[in-house]
């Protein structure tokens, strides 16, 4: 793994998304397609704030937005605590490896066009819970496209404890027979949540599904 693959420990979540990213992503080899998707994101506590995140010829933008301002919709929109962020890259105790040791970052940002055409069809907002350790809970609140970018609340809800998440990080288990026997709990529209699924599956190679 690369040292350019994660952000420093003691970087905070502001820091990272300002100046982190764009650094990495010049630094990194992969492109996404000109027609990515822009990306909001919007963190609660301190070092959070509401960030647009998109790419622009060979260059990651990232423009703070204004609390009450307004602006035009994101094609995804993702909302948690700036806490729950910074563990995505951090050891935390109570929660398990969110991602996998030899995951880089910029796997994440440089999707292919088959991805987003996938992502063309999802239309709905989603809440990804982490039950973790010492009463502990890791939240992601997700919206793509306009009843998304609408909807007061999540549209459907996805559970899973410390033990599922670790066997979905490191490969052991696979997204699609985690759901079918329950051990990813869902609450509310399946149907959505299925099209994240193979959303997800397909960014991240298909042992996860």
């Amino acid at each position: 793994m690369s040292a350019q693959s994660r952000p420093p420990a003691d970087m905070p979540a502001d820091e990272i998304i300002e100046s982190w990213l764009p650094r990495a992503f010049v630094a990194a080899s992969r492109r996404p397609p000109p027609d990515s998707p822009l990306v909001r994101v919007t963190l609660s506590g301190p070092g959070g704030g509401t960030w647009d995140v998109c790419v622009s010829d060979d260059t990651l933008v990232v423009e703070r937005r204004e609390l009450g301002a307004r602006h035009g919709d994101p094609d995804i929109w993702l909302r948690q605590s700036a806490t729950d962020y910074l563990a995505l890259f951090r050891d935390d105790p109570d929660l398990p490896a969110l991602l996998p040791p030899d995951t880089d970052v910029m796997d994440l940002l440089c999707v292919d066009e088959s991805k987003i055409d996938l992502l063309a069809h999802i239309d709905g907002r989603v809440a990804v819970e982490i039950q973790a350790r010492r009463r502990r809970r890791w939240v992601l609140d997700v919206a793509f496209g306009p009843s998304g970018m609408r909807a007061g609340r999540p549209r459907a809800t996805v559970r899973v404890d410390s033990r599922t998440c670790e066997e979905l990080s490191n490969g052991t288990l696979a997204v699609l027979p985690a759901l079918l026997s329950g051990r990813l709990q869902v609450e509310g529209d399946r149907a959505l949540v299925m099209q994240v699924v193979m959303l997800v599956g397909a960014a991240q190679g298909s042992r996860l599904l």
